[in-house]
C-alpha cells in the first residue's frame, strides 16, 4: 500500500518535470509512451474498477470508448486502483493484480521517480530558506452616534499595518515553527490628522504599561506537535481564538494545547491576558479633581463607553459633616474613605484595571494582573450541524479579584451550501445589582463566518443578526464593529473582494446601551468601514 501511494505522489511530479523517460527505470521512454491497443483487455478492466469506485482522484472517461491511451496513462490508473486495493472485492483484487503484472515495468519507473522526488523534497527541506513574511494593511473608520453627552457624534480614523513572520525549525525541532506578528497603528479624529499611537498617544496594555505602536510585537510564539501524544502546542504570546472569539478574543501570554480528530477537537489554554486597556472593560469611572483635592460632583456615567463590568450606580455627594465630596451608593449617604479605598482597589466601579488616577489619592499600588484559563470542545455532528462548548475562568480587578466563571455554547447550522445560521450563548457567574451576565447573538450569514477570506477575486459575503453583548458574559469579546461591547441591537454587514487579496467591508449596528444609566439617552448606532490589502 505504501508503494502504491508513493506512485500516486509521483504522477504530479512527472508532469512538472516533463522528463519521465530520463528516470532510471526498467522501461524506456519509448515503451512508456507507446499506445495500448484499442482491443486490449485492460480497457474493460479499468472501466470496471472505475465503476466500483477504486480509481479515484482522476478521470477515467477517456479510457471508455475508442480513445487510445499510452502505457504510461494506463499505469496511472493502475496505481490509483492499487492505492485502494484494500477496499476491493475478491474479483476486483484479481483484476488489480493482473493489471499490475501487465504494467509492472511502467509502475517500476513511477516508483523510481517517486524515490527521486522524496529525496529532492528532503534536500529542499534542509537547504531551502524556511523564513516567510506576509501581512496586511488596513484603512478603517468608525463613526459613533450616542444619544446624550456633550458631543453626540465621534469618528475614529485608523491606519494599521500587520507583518506576519514564520520560520521553520525542522532541522532542530521536527515540525515546530516560530511565528511572530508586528503591528503599527496610526489613529485620529480626522483622516488627515492620524498620528502614530506612541509617545503621548501611546496605547496602554495590561493595566497601564505603555507601548509604542511602531512595529510592536503583537504575537510571538512557538508551535508544533508533542511527539506521539497527538497534541498540538503553542507557547508564547498567542491568540487562542476559540468559539469565534465571543468570550475570549484577546491575546494570551501562556500556553495552549489542542487535539483534533475526524469529528471532534478540544482546546485548552491558560496564562496572562495580553490586551490593550481600551479593549477591556473600563468601568464607570469616577473623576477625582487633583487640583481641588476632591471628587468631581457630577454623577458617574459612561456616555462613550458601554463596556462596563458589574457596577454600582455611584454618585458623588457632599458630606454634611466634613464638607467634602464623597462617593455614595444611594445618592444621599456619603461613603467613608476606607469604603472608597476598597472600591478603588477593585478597579473603580467595574474596571479590569485599577486606575492610577483614582488610587493615587491613597498612595496605593494596585494589582492589575489578569489571568485566564479556558477549555473548548468542538463537535461535528453532520455535514450541516456543529457545536462548541466552552468553559472559562477570568480573574481581574473588576470583581475584587473574585474569579468570573463563564459557560458558553455555539451552534452552527448550514441551511444551504453558502448560508449558515450561527447561535451563541454565554453566561457569567457575577450577578451584581447592575450586572449583565447573559450574552447571546444569532447571525444569518451568506458566504462568511462572519469574516470572509480575501484570496478570491470578486467574492461577496454578507450577514445580518441580533447581538446582545453583555459585559459580564465575556472576557474580551471579539465582536464589536457594529453593535459594540456593552450594547444590544441589530447588526448587518457585507464584504467584497475587488481583486485577489484586496477587500472592502462595511458594517452597521443600531441598538441601545446595556450599561448606561440614563434610559432616555441609551440609543446607539455605529458605522464601520474599511479597505484591507493582503500580501
Amino acid at each position: 500500500m505504501k508503494k502504491s501511494r508513493r506512485l500516486l505522489s509521483a504522477m504530479a511530479a512527472v508532469i512538472a518535470m516533463g522528463a519521465l523517460g530520463s528516470t532510471a527505470s526498467a522501461a524506456t521512454g519509448e515503451a512508456m509512451f507507446a499506445d495500448v491497443p484499442t482491443g486490449h483487455w485492460s480497457y474493460a478492466a479499468v472501466t470496471q474498477l472505475k465503476a466500483d469506485g477504486l480509481i479515484k482522484g482522476m478521470s477515467a472517461s477517456r479510457f471508455e470508448g475508442s480513445s487510445v491511451v499510452t502505457r504510461y496513462q494506463m499505469a496511472q490508473l493502475v496505481a490509483s486502483a492499487m492505492a485502494h486495493k484494500d477496499q476491493a472485492g475478491a474479483s476486483d483484487q484479481q483484476l488489480i493484480d493482473r493489471l499490475s503484472r501487465e504494467f509492472d515495468d511502467e509502475l517500476a519507473s513511477l516508483h523510481s521517480l517517486s524515490q527521486r522526488v522524496d529525496a529532492l523534497e528532503k534536500h529542499q527541506q534542509k537547504t531551502a530558506d524556511n523564513f516567510t513574511l506576509h501581512g496586511h494593511f488596513q484603512q478603517t473608520i468608525e463613526s459613533h452616534n450616542h444619544a446624550g453627552g456633550d458631543t453626540q457624534k465621534s469618528r475614529w480614523w485608523a491606519k494599521e499595518m500587520y507583518l506576519d513572520a514564520e520560520a521553520g525549525l525542522a532541522h532542530i525541532m521536527g515540525d515546530w515553527k516560530f511565528k511572530a506578528q508586528l503591528q503599527t497603528k496610526f489613529g485620529g479624529d480626522r483622516f488627515d490628522e492620524e498620528h502614530l499611537l506612541s509617545g503621548n498617544h501611546a496605547v496602554t496594555y495590561n493595566g497601564g504599561h505603555a507601548y509604542d505602536e511602531l512595529l510592536r510585537p503583537n504575537l510571538a510564539y512557538f508551535e508544533g506537535s508533542l511527539g506521539k501524544t497527538q497534541l498540538w502546542t503553542r507557547v508564547g504570546i498567542l491568540q487562542p481564538w476559540v468559539q469565534n472569539g465571543f468570550v475570549y478574543g484577546a491575546n494570551l501570554r501562556g500556553i495552549m494545547l489542542e487535539h483534533w480528530s475526524n469529528k471532534y477537537s478540544w482546546h485548552a489554554f491558560g496564562g496572562l491576558v495580553d490586551s490593550s486597556d481600551g479593549d477591556l472593560a473600563v468601568g464607570a469611572g469616577a473623576q477625582y479633581d487633583s487640583a481641588a483635592n476632591a471628587w468631581c460632583t457630577d454623577s458617574i456615567s459612561q456616555p462613550w463607553n458601554d463596556n462596563v463590568r458589574a457596577h454600582e450606580n455611584y454618585s458623588v455627594v457632599v458630606d454634611s459633616t466634613t464638607g467634602k465630596p464623597h462617593l455614595s451608593r444611594d445618592g444621599k449617604t456619603a461613603m467613608s474613605e476606607s469604603e472608597e479605598k476598597s472600591i478603588l482597589r477593585r478597579g473603580g466601579t467595574g474596571s479590569d484595571n485599577a486606575k492610577s488616577d483614582l488610587t493615587d489619592m491613597f498612595g496605593s499600588n494596585e494589582d492589575t494582573r489578569k489571568t485566564v484559563y479556558g477549555l473548548a470542545y468542538d463537535r461535528q455532528l453532520s455535514k450541516r450541524l456543529a457545536y462548541t462548548l466552552g468553559a472559562y475562568r477570568y480573574t481581574s480587578a473588576a470583581y475584587g479579584r473574585r474569579p468570573l466563571y463563564i459557560g458558553s455554547a455555539t451552534v452552527d447550522y448550514k441551511v444551504m451550501p453558502k448560508v449558515t445560521v450561527r447561535g451563541v450563548y454565554a453566561q457569567g457567574n457575577q450577578h451584581g445589582a447592575n450586572s449583565h451576565a447573559r450574552g447571546w447573538m444569532i447571525d444569518l450569514m451568506w458566504n462568511c463566518s462572519p469574516w470572509m477570506e480575501a484570496a478570491r477575486a470578486h467574492m461577496f459575503g454578507a450577514y445580518v443578526g441580533y447581538h446582545y453583548l453583555a459585559p459580564d458574559s465575556y472576557i474580551r469579546c471579539g465582536y464589536g464593529d457594529g453593535i459594540d461591547k456593552g450594547q444590544r441591537g441589530v447588526e448587518m454587514g457585507m464584504y467584497y473582494n475587488f481583486t485577489s487579496n484586496s477587500q472592502y467591508t462595511i458594517k452597521y449596528g443600531f441598538g441601545k446601551s446595556l450599561t448606561y444609566t440614563y434610559s432616555d439617552k441609551r440609543q446607539r448606532d455605529k458605522l464601520y468601514s474599511g479597505v484591507f490589502w493582503y500580501f
